[in-house]
């Protein structure tokens, strides 16, 4: 049976989760995949695991964060860290994992996310949602697009100090959303995913951050002083590390600025799904969401009620851009099973206007900005 591991446990987890997801002899995977969890403290009772007579043989990680979008906290867990050794397989011990850590979380958190295959996910409540965009710069985009720039006063550099940890953070919490973090933490929180942290300066001040990884050509987050210097800092960029050409992913919907920028220089743009998330409390996530919306775009005056079956039935109502979210028990306007729900309130159908079976002023305020950053995954 699944339970709650303790802080003696920190070395087992470790020795099994690196033998599970790097092979026999790993002895440093998740060390360099996830530092904030496995490096710099002991995360062992973030973990349920599974035991046999010889010691543990299934993992689960779920890591609590917070969020704060437009100054509505929202609680989160992160699932992640799962597997089970070969030898252990084939005896029901991750379901067991994955079925008593859906049933904590759905009592204390209002998200929850996990990578990974959908189909085996979404048996547990999970489903792709949240919209990003991924922009293609290469060297053409910088040579024509970036006109009379000086690239030579931008200066880049690996984030090593508490002083541009302390101005890192400062810039990244100027986000109108986002997942907490801590001046301690932030660059190691900038390594994930084997990442590199990423100080900017111009001449020879401190102006922005990013973390990096793909050998330096794939821009996971990247914030500045100004986001109207992002093309000339992204040319800079190039130059600086000899690079044919970056992907810069992991910017959302609510970052218009930053999209605009990017948008006016950059080759190619996508938009993919952020996560599989599971939605524990519709109703503040819903809120919270729709006021991150308003600040900036306007919403459209509608009157839904929305039956989530086995979840809640919620009245959402919005007239000259107050926004209403709450329980009710009142009739259903629409009726839907939770992962559709999910979907259609922040996932990348809506975003692209396909789904013509929903009223027409309530579409009209969707998708939902849900997200999730690069640096925050477990």
């Amino acid at each position: 049976m699944a339970e709650w591991a303790k802080e003696q446990d920190f070395n087992e987890i470790l020795e099994k989760s690196n033998i599970i997801f790097g092979g026999e002899g790993n002895t440093d995977y998740f060390q360099l995949y996830h530092p904030k969890l496995y490096e710099v403290r002991n995360s062992a009772t973030e973990h349920l695991i599974v035991r046999e007579d010889d010691g543990i043989k299934g993992i689960l990680g779920v890591f609590p964060a917070e969020m704060d979008v437009c100054g509505n906290k929202l609680t989160v867990d992160g699932f992640g860290t799962m597997g089970v050794l070969k030898e252990a397989r084939g005896k029901g011990y991750m379901k067991d994992l994955m079925n008593t850590a859906v049933a904590a979380s759905k009592s204390r958190a209002h998200i929850a996310f996990l990578g990974g295959r959908r189909q085996r996910y979404e048996y547990f409540g999970f489903t792709p949602s949240g919209v990003a965009a991924s922009f293609s710069f290469n060297r053409d985009n910088a040579r024509h697009g970036i006109e009379g720039a000086d690239l030579s006063v931008y200066g880049f550099s690996e984030g090593k100090t508490a002083e541009e940890a302390a101005f890192a953070c400062k810039l990244y919490n100027r986000r109108p959303a986002k997942v907490l973090r801590t001046e301690s933490n932030f660059l190691t929180m900038l390594k994930t995913c084997r990442s590199t942290s990423i100080i900017i300066r111009k001449n020879g001040e401190l102006f922005g951050y990013a973390s990096v990884n793909g050998e330096g050509r794939s821009i996971n987050e990247i914030e500045l002083e100004d986001i109207k210097e992002l093309p000339a800092v992204l040319a800079a960029y190039l130059a600086n590390y000899e690079l044919r050409g970056i992907s810069v992913g992991g910017v959302f919907m609510f970052e218009t600025e930053k999209l605009k920028m990017l948008d006016s220089v950059c080759e190619n743009m996508s938009l993919h799904c952020c996560e599989n998330f599971m939605i524990n409390d519709y109703v503040a996530v819903i809120r919270a969401f729709l006021m991150l919306k308003a600040s900036y775009t306007k919403l459209y005056d509608c009157h839904t009620v929305l039956e989530i079956e086995g979840a809640d039935r919620i009245e959402i109502s919005i007239c000259n851009g107050n926004i209403s979210v709450n329980s009710t028990d009142k009739d259903a306007d629409l009726t839907m099973k939770p992962l559709e729900a999910t979907r259609l309130l922040f996932g990348i159908t809506s975003q692209v206007g396909i789904r013509n079976d929903i009223p027409e002023d309530f579409g009209h305020n969707l998708p939902l900005p849900l997200f999730y950053s690069r640096p925050d995954f477990v």
